[in-house]
């Protein structure tokens, strides 16, 4: 519901749907404190309705639907009809804000738990 709503407050609504096909796709491992890390770079390309092709690339960090994507797989994207250069992915948006989310909670527990410690401090 609220994805909705924000797809609808930035016009991504009326943007034209299409399928985009991977044209590449590489994926990286990375060691990380927890265990291993996944970055990967993935291109798209789709035809407007002109019959322009347009080509895109994101990277994308984690484990989302969209790091299991393959070259040659399909997706759905919608593109701006005033300028088909621009896309947009919802699955790309609802990755990126749930890591921000992630990080935010990180941030959120350590100004916690320093604010407790200097109050914890200060009523010694």
């Amino acid at each position: 519901m609220l994805i909705e709503l924000w797809e609808h407050w930035r016009g991504y609504d009326k943007w034209v749907e299409t399928e985009a096909t991977v044209e590449s796709s590489e994926r990286e491992s990375y060691p990380t404190r927890y265990g291993e890390g996944i970055l990967c770079d993935d291109v798209l390309l789709w035809t407007d309705r002109n019959g322009d092709r347009h080509r895109a690339g994101f990277t994308i960090e984690g484990d989302s639907s969209l790091s299991q994507l393959d070259k040659d797989s399909t997706i759905t994207i919608r593109y701006n009809p005033g300028d088909p250069e621009q896309y947009y992915l919802r699955e790309l948006l609802q990755a990126r804000a749930g890591a921000a989310a992630a990080r935010i909670v990180v941030v959120a527990f350590f100004i916690g738990l320093a604010l407790f410690l200097v109050l914890s401090r200060s009523s010694h």
